[in-house]
């Protein structure tokens, strides 16, 4: 559009102007104003308002229209040609500039043309005379000028004494230069204008037309206009004008000076662009440094002279990038729902060295795949905005960088890579969409940036949501940038003990890796270090292999130092660890349940170790029963060593549980996702490597029944070594304690006692008085005599139905029954009952405790 813009200007401001055909097809037709006659099916207009051909099969095709001239004396034409493939003996075209005749398939006209092809690789543009068939080579332009496909604007003179000359400007646009000139008196006026394509199929759509121009010649008074200036090298600036320049002026180096003040040594016009001069400077320029240039007194090739003229360059050399000079800055994932930002993906880069690079050929990519980063200069301190190049309009466009195959990053997590021209890793991050630290914001709509760009060892710490109201700054300093270095001295984060002889111990920063490899170590007990391992410049981890092996369960100590962060903060560390053991079924069981959360809070499940080992819980699964099987899995996926007869509440929002139950225990929560637990009935299981080590099938009938609402009521195991799927083990939690207790003893805890054994004469009875088990008889036996024993009999809803003795003196053996009475001296109902037998000691202490269940059977 701008060679087209500039070839209006051109007419419009050109003095004497007087044309008969101007066409440049900015109607879309071409069928009128001027008329084209000849084969029109062949040809369109195309979208970018040029003239096409367009056919589907091989063959002949022209266009003609009056041209108007009664004489071709001082005449001149021009056309713009676009041949998108090499020319042949079979594919090459013509331009007429004048004919007799109409149909240029026919011989027997008198005119001329230029001819664009030939057989063999010598094409050039060659300017024919026409007579009767006969045609006769008037002047040729350089040979091999037009072999391969090109674009070029032609511009062709013919004065009164038969000079003809041809002009021609292969970037396509005004900047003529002589490419051949003869005289041929021969003086054919014609009546046609047009153009002819010869093509094979391959090439049917691949001319192409624009920019005509037939009438006097246009005679040029306005002077040169500076375009550019560009740095070549570092002694070299290479000055463009917009037209031909005269060889004397534009060689003079008087007529030119910069600033910053540099002499110019010499100027020389380029032999085959007669617009451009080459200057040279008597000193370097200084790299990363813009000049001004001015120049004056400059003629062109018809003596319109210019005035003082400036443009500005920059002299700009690429230094060799090293890993960190550049660094990623900034980066949105996920830019839906739109806040303020275009709806785009980009990665922000930034300059933090005091080098000049040149990012043209650069990688910018994800864990699959990379995009190649387009030309650009990145200057100290300078940031780009990296998106694809279709969505470069969307930003500022001084730092917006075009990158092809733009990689597509996924929300969740993925890696962000930046390679320079030779595929070296010049920074690298894997980010997660924890990065955001913000649950709103990691939803979309912000980016994320980085904290501190002096990081050496910058992780997802030093990452955060931006807090920009548009939701990110690309192209400028983050909404969240601060300089403030780290002055606290690293800490040691967890000490996990791994079978058979390693201990892993992870740092709350990344680490100075000379500092850990030369660290003094001690343990107790003893222990000898058999190989460090270390990975990385800025490690947040160290593994050591022992010589000796360690004991499960142990508590070892040990004292590791001095040690450094990246930043060089410097202590001694000391600590402990144990090894874990692998957990047998009821090792760990599930000890509270709340499945009824309170309004605004979340499930939580409360476990209990209920062995004498300490037990890793990472990679523990919680899971509930869903469609006949079991289903919806959640992993741990943090470290978390569980001691024994410990407890660990698991759920996503401690925080809520804390504030609503005052006996819950700080430092006893882990957060977990868990599935989804239904209020009315549901099933937990606890799983680990495959196998369920602890369930429950609970209802909600579970609860005490004078409870008007169990909405935030925890069901509590009542014996740690009961039955998982009783309901006689579980009950609710107590009012006084605030309906749970996550993360200490259960205020219904009450283990059985193991100093005796009860047994049942049978474990279903009739009291209907037919002389066939009419009682239910009890036998118990004790370790002890002595001691003072209760018993009672609860219904299946926990109902208190009859108490048969209380505070009554037992022996060390005895026997007693129940005859279906209950203390209202009515028949208890058929159904499910409890035994509950206790016995104290003398000072209260519970010495024996043991529930039976049995069924009160009788006739319907």
């Amino acid at each position: 559009m701008f060679r087209k813009y500039y070839f209006i200007l051109l007419l419009l401001f050109s003095a004497k102007f007087s044309a008969q055909v101007v066409e440049d097809f900015s109607d879309g037709d071409f069928t009128n104003n001027p008329t084209w006659g000849g084969t029109a099916a062949d040809f369109i207009v195309n979208s970018s308002q040029q003239l096409q051909l367009n056919n589907t099969v091989a063959g002949v095709s022209y266009l003609n229209t009056p041209h108007g001239l009664t004489s071709i004396d001082n005449k001149e034409w021009r056309f713009w040609v676009k041949y998108s493939f090499s020319p042949s003996s079979s594919n090459y075209g013509r331009v007429i500039l004048t004919s007799s005749i109409s149909d240029f398939t026919q011989g027997n006209d008198f005119g001329y043309f230029l001819q664009f092809g030939e057989a063999g690789s010598s094409d050039a543009i060659k300017l024919y005379r026409s007579e009767s068939s006969i045609e006769t080579l008037i002047c040729s332009g350089p040979l091999g000028q037009i072999a391969n496909s090109f674009q070029v604007a032609i511009k062709v003179k013919r004065n009164a004494l038969g000079d003809w000359s041809i002009y021609a400007d292969f970037s396509g646009g005004q900047n003529y230069s002589l490419i051949a000139s003869a005289n041929d008196p021969t003086n054919y006026i014609g009546g046609f204008f047009g153009i002819s394509a010869v093509y094979t199929v391959s090439n049917a759509n691949k001319f192409f037309y624009d920019d005509i121009y037939i009438g006097n010649e246009i005679i040029d008074n306005l002077p040169p206009i500076l375009n550019s200036a560009t740095a070549i090298s570092s002694t070299q600036v290479d000055v463009l004008f917009n037209e031909s320049l005269d060889q004397t002026s534009a060689q003079n180096v008087l007529n030119y000076s910069l600033i910053p003040s540099i002499s110019i040594s010499s100027a020389t016009i380029d032999p085959l662009n007669t617009a451009l001069v080459h200057l040279t400077t008597s000193s370097v320029l200084t790299n990363g440094t813009s000049y001004t240039l001015t120049t004056n007194n400059i003629s062109d090739i018809s003596n319109n002279i210019s005035g003082n003229q400036s443009t500005t360059f920059q002299y700009l050399v690429a230094d060799s990038v090293l890993l960190g000079d550049v660094i990623i800055n900034e980066f949105f994932p996920d830019p839906t729902p739109v806040i303020g930002l275009p709806e785009v993906e980009f990665i922000e880069i930034f300059n933090k060295s005091n080098k000049i690079f040149n990012l043209n050929g650069w990688k910018i990519g994800d864990a699959s795949s990379d995009g190649t980063i387009s030309g650009s200069w990145l200057l100290p301190g300078e940031y780009k905005v990296l998106t694809a190049t279709a969505n470069t309009p969307l930003f500022t466009t001084t730092t917006a960088v075009g990158v092809t195959s733009f990689p597509s990053l996924n929300n969740a997590g993925d890696d962000v890579v930046l390679k320079d021209n030779y595929g070296q890793i010049i920074d690298k991050l894997s980010y997660t969409d924890e990065w955001y630290h913000d649950e709103v914001k990691q939803g979309g709509g912000y980016s994320l940036e980085l904290i501190n760009p002096n990081d050496p060892c910058s992780d997802s710490d030093n990452w955060m949501a931006a807090t920009w109201i548009l939701g990110g700054t690309p192209g400028s300093v983050n909404s969240v940038y601060s300089n403030i270095p780290d002055t606290a001295a690293p800490l040691i984060e967890l000490a996990l003990a791994l079978a058979p002889n390693f201990l892993e111990l992870q740092f709350n920063e990344g680490m100075d890796s000379s500092s850990l490899a030369n660290a003094l170590f001690s343990f107790n007990p003893n222990l000898t270090i058999q190989n460090t391992f270390i990975q990385g410049s800025y490690p947040k981890s160290l593994t050591i292999q022992f010589n000796e092996n360690l004991v499960g369960s142990q508590l070892y100590s040990f004292t590791l130092g001095p040690i450094s962060d990246c930043w060089l903060n410097s202590t001694e560390r000391n600590g402990n660890f144990i090894l874990p053991e692998t957990a047998q079924k009821a090792d760990v069981i599930i000890n509270e349940i709340l499945q009824n959360p309170l309004t605004g809070g979340q499930d939580w499940i409360e476990l209990y170790n209920n062995s004498n080992k300490v037990i890793n819980l990472k990679d523990w699964q919680l899971a509930n029963f869903d469609n006949d099987t079991i289903d919806n899995f959640k992993t741990i996926l943090g470290n978390y060593l569980l001691q024994p007869n410990d407890y660990v509440v698991l759920g996503k929002d401690s925080t809520f549980v804390k504030q609503n139950y005052p006996f819950s225990i700080p430092g006893k929560f882990l957060y977990s996702e868990l599935p989804s637990y239904n209020n009315d009935s549901g099933t937990v299981y606890l799983i680990y490597n495959s196998e369920i080590i602890n369930k429950v099938s609970y209802l909600d009938e579970w609860h005490f029944d004078l409870l008007d609402n169990t909405d935030g009521v925890s069901l509590e195991r009542i014996d740690p070594n009961g039955s998982s799927d009783s309901k006689f083990n579980w009950h609710s939690a107590a009012e006084d304690v605030g309906f749970a207790t996550p993360g200490r003893k259960n205020s219904q805890y009450r283990p059985a006692v193991s100093n005796g054994e009860i047994t049942l004469a049978e474990d279903i009875f009739s009291p209907d008085n037919d002389g066939y088990q009419d009682i239910l008889q009890v036998t118990y036996n004790l370790t002890n005599s002595g001691l003072l024993g209760k018993a009672q009999i609860f219904d299946d809803r926990g109902r208190l139905v009859r108490t048969i003795f209380t505070n009554e003196l037992l022996g060390s053996s005895g026997t007693f029954n129940w005859d279906g009475v209950t203390d209202q001296q009515v028949k208890a109902s058929i159904g499910v009952y409890v035994l509950v037998f206790e016995v104290f000691s003398t000072d209260g202490g519970v010495f024996f405790a043991k529930q039976k269940a049995f069924t009160l059977a009788g006739k319907l």
